[in-house]
C-alpha cells in the first residue's frame, strides 16, 4: 500500500550531542529555569526543542516540568534543550547515537 504508515520510532530519530546532560527542567519564566533543583539562567537565543522536535517558546512552557537532554555555553548557561518523549526517558543517555523520537501525544514529566 503506498500511503501505508511507519511506526513513529522508524519515522524520525533524533541525535543527540556528545556532551549532553541529563535533568529535570521547570520553565520559570522566559529565561529562568530550575535544572535539578538549582535555579539557572537560559543563554542568549536558547533553543528549547519538544517531544516532536519542534521549537518551543520558553513562555509557553511556563510552570511546565520536564525530564530533558541539555548543552550549556562556555559560560555555563543552558542553550539548547530536548524535551525527551516517554521512551528516550526509558533510555540511558547515549551521546551522539540515535535515539528514536514519538511523535504521539506524550505526558508532562511533572511533579
Amino acid at each position: 500500500m503506498a500511503g501505508a504508515t511507519f511506526s513513529t520510532e522508524t519515522q524520525a530519530q533524533r541525535m543527540f550531542p556528545q556532551k549532553v546532560q541529563r535533568g529535570k527542567i521547570t520553565f520559570v519564566g522566559a529565561r529562568e529555569v530550575v535544572l535539578n533543583d538549582k535555579t539557572e539562567r537560559l543563554a542568549p537565543g536558547a533553543v528549547v526543542r519538544t517531544e516532536r522536535n519542534t521549537i518551543a517558546l520558553t513562555g509557553s512552557l511556563r510552570n511546565q516540568t520536564f525530564l530533558v537532554n541539555y548543552l550549556r555555553d562556555p559560560a555555563g548557561l543552558v542553550r539548547e534543550v530536548w524535551i525527551l518523549t516517554p521512551a528516550e526517558a526509558e533510555r540511558p543517555v547515549r551521546r551522539g547515537q540515535p535515539m528514536p523520537s514519538n511523535a504521539g501525544d506524550s505526558p508532562l514529566y511533572a511533579n
